[in-house]
């Protein structure tokens, strides 16, 4: 368990590479105030999965650092 973080790491940059090296071809970026030449598709599709793992993660911080309300309740020793 102590490497398995490095190992998801080190396959998903490698399946990334792969993807963008399979999929070359040169697109336009069409976005609402920019237009982006010179972009491969595959670079295209990475981003734009990593962008929306971040905005999604942006999202869910609130839920995440939010507070237990609840309040554990202490155990009496049973037996006396």
């Amino acid at each position: 368990m102590k490497y398995f973080y490095f190992i998801l790491i080190i396959l998903l940059v490698t399946f990334f590479f792969i993807f963008s090296n399979l999929n070359p071809n040169i697109i336009f970026l069409d976005l609402f105030f920019v237009r982006i030449e010179g972009v491969s598709l595959g670079f295209s599709m990475i981003f734009s999965v990593l962008l929306g793992a971040v905005i999604s993660f942006i999202l869910q911080l609130p839920i995440l650092l939010r507070r237990n309300s609840k309040a554990i309740p202490s155990k009496k020793d049973e037996n006396p």
